[in-house]
């Protein structure tokens, strides 16, 4: 039964990447093209970015604007992991940068809802150089969220969000 859901979820990711994709907002468009999702569970979400030059600073590193950016996305992305649609809404921020990452690299990011409930989702977010597994940056992301409880796309309830 477990594998079940854990394909269910990872359909679940994917058609919300795929929406981005397909949707009228750039900057989600922009982010989603990159990711490969790796692995998903209850909560948890793995992508592969192939570091590309339109994600370089003039340093000619992964500029830092895009790592906060991978955050808040992947931070949106992975609390819809949770089986429940929401709708939600950035409300806190924050990233320890660590090392940086160049041009032909590929990152590594594991996203986690640790806690989801009736108006917050807190989320992290690690992102590892796939090729040594060094430490690139650790985020964290605070959302408002409203549950579409009526929505066909609820697939998992959170039983303990009781949402």
């Amino acid at each position: 039964m477990a594998s079940t859901k854990k394909i269910n979820r990872t359909i679940l990711v994917r058609k919300r990447l795929q929406l981005y994709l397909e949707g009228d907002a750039p900057f989600e468009n922009f982010l989603a093209k990159d990711m490969i999702i790796t692995d998903s569970a209850d909560g948890k979400i793995s992508f592969e970015i192939a570091i590309q030059e339109y994600h370089l600073n003039a340093s000619k590193s992964l500029h830092v604007g895009m790592i906060a950016a991978i955050v808040d996305f992947c931070g949106s992305i992975v609390s819809g992991s949770k089986g429940v649609r929401l709708t939600s809404v950035s409300t806190d921020l924050n990233v320890s940068y660590v090392a940086s990452a160049r041009y032909g690299d590929t990152i590594l990011v594991n996203a986690e809802c640790v806690k989801l409930d009736k108006q917050f989702a807190f989320t992290t977010v690690d992102i590892h150089n796939k090729a040594d597994g060094r430490l690139i940056a650790q985020g964290r992301l605070t959302l408002l969220v409203i549950s579409i409880l009526n929505d066909p796309e609820n697939e998992f309830m959170n039983e303990t969000a009781k949402l």
